[in-house]
């Protein structure tokens, strides 16, 4: 059984929050139709024709009760039920105005409260419902409803003709602003809520963006570090070499050593290269499947134990891509990430259409973790076996940085597919002859 979660003080829940206001509001209405009902008995010293507007308020203060209730449950809030919250609101305040005057009542002007609400926290179907159920509401009063003596002297006076074109006045009113409400407070509300989430982008940018600068300023510290320990067994490995007293295994093994040692040279300048034309914002340009094909080659080396095949799944001429070395490692990220799940083939496909280029990597492997899929690219680096931690943080932010995405999926027959996607805005022209 799932345990249900926590609801500490600490947790902060704007939906619940904005039920609990709803509330607050609801209860001071009943509080301002209690006071009238108040003043009425005192005034005119009988219960008579009260016994409607007595038991529509007893009604509604039980539901707030029960409501307030459900307040201190760990249930979600969810859309549906704050538009059935709302549609109490107005069913109440109908039945209500029904035994206290109608759309005589001045309190009718309440319907406006849950159409605002409705506009600033709901999806705009629903505000527009909670609007027509309003004005139906308003409407129907108009026609149907019990004289209360402090709103409608007119009805026992005989003399209602100006009384009804003022309240037909105030009926035109409601129209009027429901219908701007509707409209403007519902298009406000959702581009606050596009700025939010915008916000909320940017700082995962800036968190992710720090992340990088540290790991950054760790690989240059790392690599300056490096070069001496090299270079001095570097030295000592060719002194070994010149003993002639060596057995071949050992020099064998001496020769090897000496590679390897090579290959961390080589590597340590290849990411000072990187440095330096990023800094000056140095790009080629190669056609997509050239550049896939070398990209891949490069990578195969290094992974000799994987097969990988490369397709290209559109016809006709392949655009160019300009790109620096940063977009070839976020490639060979996302093959070392599938070559990690223990697969020992993979698909590399690229095809294009008129908006982007797309790189697929796919593996037959165990598949990914929902909640890495959930977070992926995320600032939030998971460690795993299978990889997936900052290897694929930094291409996302890379690919990003060409106006690009990544998307990973789980293949429906095992395995995964993670697709490079880059818009062929930064794509030169079609290349001629390939």
């Amino acid at each position: 059984m799932n345990t249900p979660p926590d609801t500490g003080a600490s947790a902060y829940n704007p939906s619940l929050d904005n039920l609990r206001s709803l509330l607050l509001i609801r209860g001071i209405a009943l509080l301002g139709q209690t006071g009238v009902l108040a003043y009425v008995l005192y005034a005119s010293r009988t219960t008579e024709g009260l016994w409607g507007v007595t038991t529509s308020l007893a009604v509604l203060a039980a539901l707030t009760a029960l409501s307030l209730w459900r307040c201190t449950r760990p249930w979600p809030v969810t859309d549906n039920e704050f538009l059935a919250q709302l549609l109490v609101d107005v069913l109440g305040w109908t039945v209500l105005m029904y035994f206290s005057g109608g759309a005589n009542n001045p309190f009718v002007s309440y319907y406006i409260v849950p159409l605002v609400i409705a506009a600033a926290v709901l999806p705009w179907r629903h505000t527009w419902l909670v609007a027509g159920a309003s004005l139906l509401a308003y409407s129907l009063l108009l026609y149907y409803y019990q004289p209360f003596p402090l709103f409608t002297p007119h009805a026992q006076m005989g003399h209602g003709d100006g009384a009804k074109v003022h309240i037909l006045g105030m009926w035109f009113n409601f129209l009027f602003s429901a219908g701007l409400i509707t409209y403007f407070v519902v298009r406000m509300a959702s581009m606050l809520r596009q700025q939010e989430a915008r916000a909320v982008a940017r700082r995962e940018d800036r968190l992710r963006n720090d992340q990088i600068m540290a790991v950054a300023s760790l690989a240059a510290g790392t690599a300056h570090e490096l070069g001496t320990p090299l270079a001095t067994m570097t030295v000592l490995v060719d002194e070994m070499l010149q003993d002639k007293q060596l057995t071949s295994q050992t020099r064998e093994d001496c020769r090897l050593l000496q590679q390897q040692l090579a290959q961390c040279k080589t590597t340590l300048q290849g990411l000072t290269r990187t440095a330096e034309l990023t800094s000056v914002q140095q790009t080629r340009s190669l056609p997509l499947d050239t550049f896939v094909a070398q990209t891949v080659q490069r990578w195969a080396v290094r992974r000799p134990g994987v097969v990988c095949d490369i397709q290209v799944h559109s016809t006709g001429n392949p655009p160019a891509i300009e790109f620096d070395s940063t977009l070839c490692q976020a490639l060979e990220n996302l093959l070392n990430n599938a070559a990690d799940t223990g697969t020992d083939r993979l698909q590399v496909s690229c095809g294009w259409d008129q908006r982007e280029a797309r790189i697929a990597i796919r593996d037959w492997g165990p598949g990914i973790d929902v909640d890495i899929l959930q977070d992926a690219g995320k600032p939030v680096i998971r460690a795993s076996r299978a990889g997936l931690g900052i290897g694929l943080l930094l291409s996302h932010a890379t690919v990003e940085r060409y106006g690009g995405r990544i998307e990973l999926l789980n293949a429906g027959d095992g395995g995964a597919v993670a697709t490079l996607y880059l818009p062929l805005a930064r794509a030169t022209a079609q290349v001629p002859g390939q």
